[in-house]
C-alpha cells in the first residue's frame, strides 16, 4: 500500500548512523519498547508526539525510532495534511490491515439510505479496535484537531501511535507524551552537511570551508542536506549571498536547467503539494511541448540537490518547506495562475488515466461518445492506478459537491476499486461523491456473496444477479428478453447467457454464444469482459472433455484478467484449473491447486468462489479414495452456498453428498443434512426438484438417473428413468443416454449377451467425453457389480462431462459451389472465390478474392455484429507463388470483408491452390478448399481462366 512501510527505514538522505540524534533516538526507543506491558504508565507511553518547526527532522526521527523498536510488529506510516479527514484516514488504514469488507459496505449503504451516520461511525470504530491491533502507527504531519478524532479509535488495544506535528498546543490534553525535536547544534550540523556532501562526491569529503551554507540552514536537517549537496559542487555555484534557507534554494535553482526549475515550481503549486507523487505525476505536469523522456532527468536533478524525499517504492515527496520557499520566488498573482493551471492539468490527466483504465474493466465509451479502440493500451494499467490510488483519491474534495470532471474521476475510481475488492476505499469514494459509487458498491456486495434482491438497473446487472444466484432459467429469460442491446452491454448479456447455457448442459450452444461475447468485448476494448468470456468458454470446453483447448482458453483468460487487475477473476481461473487437472487424472495437482485457490478466495472474501472451490476440493478427495475428507469439503461447500444463495451450487453439492457413501452400504442409508437425517433417495429427489426449479436439465437428469439406479420402490416411482432419458436426449448428451440405457437394462438384469450389447460399439460411439474406452470401462464395471449382486454405482466422474457427438463439434463451412458441387444447406456457409483478372498469363499477377458467405439460416447471418474474425491460409500446390500467405476476413457477402490474394504462376496450365479457413482467435480449422486455376499461354488468348473447387477437406 502507498504509505505502509513493512520494514521502516530512514528517508533517503539521512545517513547511518543517525547524525546528531543517535542518543536521542535510542533513548526514545527504549522508553517506547514497553508500551505493551500491562499497566504501562507515563514511563512507557502508548502515544508520543514529536513536535518542532518545519524541516527540523521530525519524520526522520520517527523513522529512526521505529527502526530501533524492531519488535516484529507491523508498521503503518500515514502521511497526513490539513486536508486529511479522520474517516478517510481510518478507512484507508482498515483497507491496509485487511479488515472485513462486507460489514463496512453494508453499513455505508445503510447510512447512505437512511442518513444515520452514527451507526456507520460506530462500525468504523469497532473495526479499528478489532483489526488495527498490536502495531506501530505513525501519523506523519497530523494536526491536533485531526488527532483528537483519530486517537480514540487507534490508541485502545495494543497500538503504539507516533505523531509528528508542528504544533505543541492541544496535544497534552490527549494524554500523549510530548517530545520536542530541536535544531541540530553547530557541530552536528557541520557533520551532517559534510556527510551529505561526501555522498555527492564519491565518498571524498570536500572539507570545511563552506560554513556560510551550514549557517544558512539554521540547524534544520532538511536544509542541511540541501547545503551538503551545494558543498559538493563548489566550482559550479554562483557568488550569491547566503543568509537563510531561501537563499540555499535560490542558489540551487540557478544551477538547474530551465525545465527542472519550472517543474519544481509546478510540483510546489499542486493543491496537495506535500502529498507523495510518482513519475507519472511529473509527466502530467510537463508543458505542452515537453518530452516525457525528460522526466528521469528532471527527477534526478531535483534528487541530486536533496529537494525530494523517497517515501516508498517509486514514490517521492516534495517537503513543504521547500515547496513554500520555491513559491515565494514568484509574485502572488503568478503563483495563483500557476496553481490554477497545474491543478487543472493534474485533475484532467488523472481523470483521463482513470477512465482509460476503467474502460478495460467495463468497456465504457469515451467521453465524446465514441467507442474505444480495439488495441487500447493505457499508460497506467489498473494495477498501476491501484498502487497510487491514494494519490488519485486525494483529488476528490471532502465535504463539497463534485464538479463534472471530479464526478467522472470518482466513477472511474469506484469501478477500479470494486473490481479489485478494495471495499474500504470504495466506501470513501461513496461518502465523498455520493451516487457515483452506489452502483459499484452494489457490485461489490454481489462479489462478496451477499444475498440481494434483483437490481432495478440495466439488464446486464440483472443477469449477473440471477447467474450468481444459480437461477439459470431467470438468467436466460433476462438475457433473451432484454431490450435491444449493443456494444459492451450486449457482450455482458452474451457472457451470462453462455455461462448459463454451459451450466444447463448445453456446451455447444454456450461455445457459440461465448465466442460472440468475446468478439464484442474485444471490439469494445473491455479486457475484463473478454477474460470472463474466455473463462466461461473454457468451462464449456471442460464440459465437452476438450482438455487442451480448455487449458489454452484458461491461460488466455488469466492473462486478460491479470491485465485488467481483476483479482477475483484470476481466482476463478484457478478454481477451473481444478476441474482441468481432474479431467487429466492428476488428482494430486488438483488438490494443491484447490488449496491455493481456496486461500485466495478467502482473502478476497468471495463466498461463492469458496463454495465452488470446496466443491471441487471434495471431488479431488473422492477421486483419491478419501470419502471422509470429501464429505467434509462438500459440507463446507454447502454452507458457503447457503450463505451466498447459490442455488445451483447447493443442488450439485446435495447431489454429490448423497452419492459419497460406499456402494456396499444399504440403499436406504441415512444422511445427515442441513434438514436433518434423510435417505439417499430423498436427497436425490430433492436435488432433482431443485435442479428443475432453477432450470438445470443436466443436474435434474443425473439426479433422477441416480435415484432410479438406487431406488427399491415400486414401478410407479420408476418413471423417473424415462424422464432422465428424455432430458439427456434433449441435451443431446450421448454419454448420459448411454447410462440411461444401461440403468434401464439393469432393471431386468439380462444375460451376458446384453452386457456385450451395452458395451459394444453402439454405446459411446459418438460420445466425445472421457473417451469411448473410458465409457465402456465404466459401464462394464457397473454391470460386473450388478451381476454379482452388489449395488451398481455410476462413477462420480461420469457427470463431469457431456457426451457431444462428433458431428456437432464444429459447424463446417461448405465447399465452393462450382460445376462439381451440389447446393449447400441454408444453415451452412459458402466459400466463394472471385477472379479479378481475366486471361492471366505466366509471370503475370492474378488477384483472387476469398469470401465466406453465411447461409440464410446460419447464426452468423442473423447477427452480423457477432461474426468472428477468420484466417485464410493460401498454399500453392503447383509452381506458383501467393501473397500474402495469410489474411484476415469476416463471414460476409461484401467484398470489403473478404481476403484478397495475389497469385503469380511460373508456367501455363492448371494450377492448384489450397485455402485453409480457421477461427482467428483459436486457430480451429473449419474448412479446406482446393481450387484449380487455369493459366493460359499466349497462343490461346480467347479462353478465360476460372477457379473451381476440386477437393474439399474439413472437419
Amino acid at each position: 500500500m502507498d504509505d505502509v512501510l513493512r520494514r521502516p527505514t530512514p528517508p533517503p538522505g539521512v545517513p547511518e548512523p543517525f547524525v546528531g540524534r543517535e542518543a536521542e533516538a535510542e533513548a526514545l526507543a527504549e522508553r517506547l519498547r514497553g508500551w505493551t506491558r500491562p499497566g504501562s504508565g507515563p514511563e512507557h507511553p502508548k502515544t508520543v508526539v514529536f513536535h518542532g518547526p518545519a524541516g527540523v527532522g521530525k519524520s526522520a526521527l520517527a523513522a529512526a525510532v521505529v527502526k530501533r523498536l524492531d519488535q516484529g510488529r507491523r508498521v503503518s506510516w500515514l502521511s497526513l495534511s490539513e486536508a486529511s479527514s479522520a474517516e478517510t484516514t481510518l478507512l484507508r488504514l482498515l483497507a491496509e490491515h485487511a479488515a472485513p469488507r462486507r460489514p463496512i459496505v453494508e453499513a455505508a449503504l445503510e447510512a447512505d439510505r437512511t442518513g444515520d451516520q452514527k451507526a456507520f461511525a460506530h462500525e468504523v470504530r469497532v473495526q479499528c479496535l478489532q483489526h488495527v491491533r498490536n502495531c506501530v502507527l505513525v501519523l506523519d504531519g497530523a494536526w491536533p484537531a485531526l488527532g483528537r478524532e483519530l486517537l480514540p479509535a487507534l490508541v485502545e488495544g495494543t497500538n503504539l501511535v507516533i505523531v509528528t506535528s508542528r504544533h505543541k498546543a492541544k496535544w497534552a490534553g490527549l494524554g500523549a507524551y510530548l517530545h520536542e525535536v530541536r535544531r541540530l547544534g553547530v557541530r552536528d550540523a557541520v557533520r551532517l552537511a559534510e556527510e551529505v556532501s561526501a555522498t555527492h562526491t564519491s565518498g571524498h569529503s570536500p572539507g570545511a570551508g563552506h560554513s556560510r551554507f551550514v549557517a544558512a540552514a539554521r540547524g534544520l536537517p532538511l536544509w542541511l542536506r540541501v547545503a551538503g549537496s551545494l558543498m559538493a559542487r563548489p566550482d559550479r555555484l554562483p557568488p550569491l549571498p547566503v543568509d537563510g534557507p531561501g537563499d540555499l534554494l535560490s542558489i540551487t535553482m540557478t544551477s538547474f536547467d530551465p525545465a527542472v526549475a519550472d517543474m519544481l515550481l509546478r510540483l510546489a503549486s499542486r493543491e496537495t503539494a506535500t502529498a507523495s507523487f510518482a513519475a507519472h505525476t511529473v509527466e502530467w505536469l510537463l508543458p505542452e511541448d515537453g518530452d516525457p523522456g525528460d522526466v528521469p532527468h528532471v527527477l534526478a536533478s531535483l534528487g541530486s540537490y536533496e529537494l525530494l524525499l523517497g517515501v516508498g517504492e517509486g514514490r517521492l515527496m516534495l517537503p513543504s518547506p521547500i515547496a513554500a520557499a520555491a513559491l515565494l520566488r514568484m509574485p502572488q498573482i503568478d503563483r495563483e495562475l500557476l496553481a490554477s493551471r497545474v491543478n487543472a492539468d493534474v485533475e484532467n490527466a488523472a481523470t483521463t488515466a482513470a477512465l482509460r483504465a476503467a474502460r478495460l474493466l467495463d468497456g465504457r465509451s469515451k467521453a465524446d461518445g465514441s467507442e474505444p479502440e480495439d488495441s487500447l493500451d493505457p499508460r497506467l494499467s489498473p494495477d498501476d492506478i491501484a498502487q497510487h490510488m491514494d494519490e488519485f483519491m486525494s483529488l476528490l474534495p471532502q465535504g463539497t459537491p463534485l464538479r463534472e470532471p471530479q464526478v467522472r474521476l470518482a466513477d472511474a475510481l469506484a469501478t477500479l476499486l470494486a473490481v479489485r475488492g478494495d471495499a474500504h476505499r470504495l466506501v470513501t469514494v461513496l461518502r465523498t461523491s455520493g451516487k457515483a459509487a452506489r452502483g459499484a458498491l452494489g457490485r461489490a456486495l454481489r462479489d462478496l456473496g451477499v444475498k440481494q434482491s434483483a437490481p432495478d438497473g440495466a439488464a446486464p446487472e440483472q443477469a449477473d444477479h440471477w447467474y450468481r444466484a444459480g437461477q439459470l432459467r431467470h438468467t436466460l429469460v433476462t438475457a433473451d428478453s432484454a431490450p435491444e442491446a449493443h456494444g459492451v452491454d450486449f457482450a455482458w448479456l452474451s457472457t451470462f447467457r453462455g455461462a448459463a447455457l454451459c451450466d444447463q448442459g448445453k456446451p455447444l450452444e454456450a461455445e457459440a454464444v461465448l465466442t460472440s461475447a468475446w468478439e464484442e468485448h474485444r471490439r469494445a476494448g473491455c479486457v475484463r469482459g473478454g477474460g470472463w468470456a474466455l473463462l466461461h468458454h473454457a468451462r464449456a470446453c471442460l464440459l465437452m472433455g476438450r482438455v487442451y483447448h480448455a487449458s489454452q482458453l484458461l491461460g488466455q483468460g488469466a492473462a486478460s484478467l491479470r491485465r485488467a487487475g481483476d483479482i477475483r477473476g484470476r481466482n476463478w481461473v484457478a478454481t477451473e484449473q481444478i476441474r482441468l487437472r481432474l479431467l487429466q487424472g492428476d488428482t494430486g495437482e488438483a488438490l494443491d491447486i484447490a488449496q491455493r485457490a481456496l486461500t485466495a478466495h478467502e482473502e478476497a472474501e468471495d463466498i461463492r468462489g469458496m463454495g465452488w472451490t470446496c466443491h471441487y476440493l471434495g471431488m479431488s478427495h473422492a477421486r483419491r479414495g478419501r470419502p471422509a475428507d470429501a464429505h467434509v469439503a462438500l459440507l463446507a461447500a454447502a454452507r458457503h452456498f447457503r450463505q451466498c444463495g447459490d442455488a445451483l451450487g447447493a443442488a450439485w453439492t446435495r447431489h454429490r453428498l448423497a452419492l459419497l457413501l460406499p456402494a456396499a452400504r444399504r440403499r436406504a442409508e441415512l444422511l445427515l443434512t442441513a434438514e436433518g437425517y434423510r435417505t439417499i433417495e430423498t436427497e436425490l429427489l430433492t436435488a432433482a426438484e431443485e435442479f428443475r426449479a432453477i432450470g438445470c436439465p443436466r443436474g435434474q437428469a443425473w439426479s433422477l438417473l441416480e435415484f432410479s439406479v438406487r431406488s427399491s420402490s415400486g414401478p410407479d416411482e420408476r418413471d423417473n428413468l424415462p424422464t432422465a432419458e428424455s432430458l439427456f436426449r434433449t441435451l443431446d448428451d450421448q454419454a448420459g443416454l448411454a447410462w440411461s440405457y444401461t440403468a434401464g437394462a439393469a432393471r431386468g438384469l439380462a444375460d451376458m449377451d446384453s452386457v456385450e450389447r451395452l458395451t459394444g460399439p453402439e454405446v459411446g460411439l459418438s460420445a466425445d467425453v472421457n473417451g469411448r474406452a473410458q465409457l465402456k470401462e465404466d459401464i462394464a464395471g457397473f454391470w460386473r457389480a450388478a451381476v454379482v449382486g452388489d449395488v451398481p454405482v455410476i462413477p462420480l466422474h461420469a457427470r463431469d462431462t457431456v457426451g457431444v457427438p462428433d458431428r456437432h463439434k464444429h459447424k463446417p463451412l461448405t465447399n465452393y459451389i462450382g460445376p462439381r458441387s451440389g447446393r449447400p444447406s441454408p444453415s451452412q456457409c459458402r466459400v466463394r472465390l472471385t477472379l479479378f483478372d481475366d486471361s492471366p498469363s505466366p509471370q503475370a499477377t492474378v488477384r483472387l478474392l476469398l469470401r465466406v458467405v453465411p447461409g440464410p439460416d446460419h447464426p452468423w447471418a442473423a447477427l452480423p455484429d457477432e461474426r468472428p474474425w477468420l484466417t485464410a491460409v493460401a498454399v500453392p500446390l503447383t509452381p506458383a507463388s501467393l501473397e500474402p500467405a495469410t489474411a484476415l476476413l469476416r463471414p460476409s457477402s461484401q467484398e470489403t470483408h473478404g481476403a484478397e490474394f495475389t497469385f503469380t504462376a511460373r508456367r501455363p496450365g492448371i494450377h492448384v491452390i489450397r485455402f485453409t479457413v480457421a477461427l482467428e482467435r483459436t486457430g480451429t480449422v473449419l474448412q479446406q478448399v482446393e481450387t484449380e486455376l487455369e493459366i493460359l499461354d499466349t497462343d490461346h488468348p480467347v479462353d478465360h481462366a476460372s477457379p473451381h473447387a476440386t477437393t474439399v477437406r474439413g472437419r
